[in-house]
């Protein structure tokens, strides 16, 4: 699956540790929730081995999917992170870990600037049986920048609140003006 559709802005060579490391610490929660045991240093530091019971975790289909997407968008960005260092140019990750679907960067970015719907709940997962975890309100600033599940879509505002909605303001004319 190609993912060229969603690849219009490259980040920028000082975002690009953060980025791949984001990207790395996704597909690593992804064995990590699995079971797998880090062998790396990165892996050790960055989660608990503790509850680990295997090298080889049997995944999902659906975890499998993402994983693949995953390194899909690492080869294309060409990450190469470090798993000999023990910290991460990513602050994200105690969010990522609250949620049940993991939002799984892409290489492009968008925005809806200046929302102006009515109130809209932001899930923890692709579904609306997922936690509610906060809103878009009229006024907020969303940017899109993760590969989308179905319909559902990954929005962050601001820094201080993020999750899943399967409103679109993109296709309501619900925005202000558009960026990306």
């Amino acid at each position: 699956m190609k993912y060229a559709l969603f690849f219009a802005l490259l980040p920028s060579l000082a975002q690009a540790d953060a980025y791949c490391d984001e990207l790395w610490f996704t597909r690593n929660l992804i064995f990590d929730r699995a079971g797998y045991c880090f062998g790396s240093a990165l892996g050790q530091a960055v989660f608990d081995n503790s509850d680990c019971h295997t090298k080889s975790p049997s995944l999902s289909a659906e975890d499998k999917r993402d994983v693949a997407a995953v390194k899909e968008v690492e080869s294309f960005a060409e990450c190469k992170v470090d798993t000999s260092r023990t910290w991460l140019d990513f602050t994200g990750g105690d969010w990522l870990r609250t949620l049940a679907t993991l939002p799984i960067r892409s290489e492009g970015e968008s925005a809806c600037i200046g929302y102006t719907g009515a109130e809209v709940p932001l899930y923890a997962g692709a579904s609306a049986n997922s936690a509610i975890v906060g809103a878009i309100i009229p006024g907020d600033d969303l940017l899109y920048g993760h590969l989308p599940v179905g319909s559902w879509e990954y929005v962050t505002i601001g820094q201080s609140r993020a999750g899943w909605t399967n409103a679109d303001p993109f296709t309501k004319q619900l925005c202000t003006s558009y960026a990306g």
